[in-house]
């Protein structure tokens, strides 16, 4: 039987929890804007984005991911923005796994930058950086 393909989003969102926490940054990790974002503040927000695909799908999967890293200064988005990128990267170099799968691969599309677009930040003390990552996944042998 073909193996289920791990969700990126959930995988990728808790491999950066873990490496936050690991490192004592208080920030939190959604795959979706949370109502009371604002108050969550600093946060970040990742999701898959259309593109990539299953190269394999028996077992590997490329997903791409947006990023977007947010705070209460544009000093500490940034900062925040560059420690998820290398969150995901050394989990993926550690094949950070859950009981869904695992991560096996980074690159990046776009590096961290300050996203000034229309979109849920319209408070003046709120401030993105976005980027764009590619993640392999793979579900744990079974």
């Amino acid at each position: 039987m073909t193996a289920v393909l791990p969700d990126a989003d959930e995988l990728v969102r808790a491999a950066l929890a873990a490496w936050l926490a690991e490192q004592s940054i208080p920030a939190t990790v959604w795959a979706l804007w949370p109502d009371d974002w604002h108050s969550r503040m600093p946060l970040i927000v990742t999701r898959r984005i259309p593109g990539g695909g299953a190269p394999d799908p028996r077992g590997v999967d490329l997903a791409t991911m947006t990023l977007t890293a947010c705070a209460g200064t544009r000093t500490a988005a940034h900062l925040l923005a560059r420690q998820a990128r290398s969150a995901l990267f050394d989990q993926c170099q550690r094949q950070f796994a859950t009981s869904d799968g695992y991560l096996s691969s980074f690159g990046e599309d776009s590096a961290p930058a300050e996203d000034r677009s229309p979109g849920p930040v319209l408070h003046t003390d709120a401030f993105r950086f976005s980027a764009t990552y590619r993640v392999i996944t793979r579900p744990l042998a079974g």
